[in-house]
């Protein structure tokens, strides 16, 4: 339920920048977006799954040799929850491969790398001419009020929901700003089609990246161009996965992954239970260094996020035994080498 404002805080960078226009957008400036409606053999993806988006993690977080059977556990726990929030399938004993890859965020991520949509390769020219006189820019579905739609008539034959089978984004955009972080941001939303329960989250994915200007390319995926990315991923079952992933300097991904608001009663109760590790918990932090080659776990159950504050009554304080709000982790392992970053 800690992610219910992400919007807001992409995270203070991303501020402002997902339901506004730019203030000045200099007297050259337009908005390339235009309908976007594509239809797909599959939405999963079967290829080049090493480049996806969290490939480098799934590599990464495997044990060191010297490690033993509890670190290997708690890396097929991780692999497990990706999985589950990714759509991802997995083959090979003892060394894990990705076979497919199914979600919003990669199908999306993988026709703007691979330059397959006329529109988004329009949204980077515009960009790129906008850095190259230091101009603010935007390529903003929204602001043009134009949608992009992408369906897969394979799942639709298949009788699987409209979910499955039509993959709408609300939010697709670049925004270029020289004068405040003098970064690129793209931001990348989708939500699920159909119908919901009143009372349920609906699911949906979120992501956000900043990149450097100087680095930036017109085609590709422009991950060597990439600062840091933040977003969220809701499932049905009311569990949510957030992370935060840092490219520079810290190299670092932290995911977090819990309840909903609807899942913990607004904070007040511990999130749907999963099994990790040979243990069952309800919140689960992953915290992994690339350069140290560590990863770090904080775990907890039946814990809520928020408690009755004492010394303000008919208030709440963050609950300490939360597993996000834990100083110190609950487990801890060596990774092997991974290879780096994706």
């Amino acid at each position: 339920m800690r992610h219910s404002c992400l919007f807001a805080a992409f995270s203070l960078p991303f501020l402002g920048l997902v339901g506004c226009g730019l203030e000045d957008t200099g007297p050259t400036a337009f908005n390339p977006a235009t309908n976007v409606d594509v239809t797909f053999s599959s939405f999963t993806l079967t290829e080049q799954t090493g480049n996806t988006l969290f490939a480098d993690l799934f590599r990464a977080v495997e044990p060191a040799s010297t490690e033993g059977s509890d670190a290997e556990a708690r890396a097929s726990g991780i692999r497990s929850q990706l999985a589950t929030f990714l759509g991802l399938t997995v083959s090979g004993d003892p060394t894990p491969a990705l076979d497919s890859v199914r979600n919003p965020l990669d199908l999306m991520r993988r026709v703007i790398g691979e330059n397959n949509i006329a529109n988004f390769n329009d949204a980077r020219q515009y960009i790129s001419a906008r850095i190259d006189v230091a101009q603010a820019g935007e390529y903003s579905n929204t602001t043009n009020d134009v949608y992009i739609r992408f369906t897969d008539p394979g799942a639709f034959v298949d009788g699987r929901p409209v979910s499955e089978y039509e993959w709408r984004y609300p939010i697709v955009k670049w925004v270029y700003t020289p004068d405040t972080s003098n970064q690129v941001t793209r931001i990348l939303n989708w939500v699920a089609s159909g119908t919901f329960a009143e009372s349920s989250t609906r699911p949906s994915a979120t992501l956000g990246t900043q990149f450097l200007p100087r680095d930036f390319q017109v085609s590709g995926y422009n991950d060597g161009a990439r600062l840091h990315t933040e977003g969220s991923i809701v499932i049905a079952g009311e569990r949510e996965m957030s992370f935060v992933r840092e490219y520079e300097g810290a190299n670092t991904d932290t995911l977090n992954i819990d309840g909903t608001a609807v899942g913990t009663q607004q904070g007040s109760t511990g999130g749907p239970e999963f099994e990790f590790a040979g243990d069952t918990v309800d919140c689960l932090k992953i915290r992994l260094d690339y350069e140290a080659g560590t990863v770090d776990l904080f775990t907890s159950l039946d814990q809520p996020p928020q408690e009755d504050d004492p010394d303000n009554p008919g208030q709440t304080r963050n609950n300490e035994q939360y597993c996000l709000n834990l100083d110190s982790p609950t487990a801890s392992y060596q990774t092997a080498t991974s290879g780096g970053r994706n």
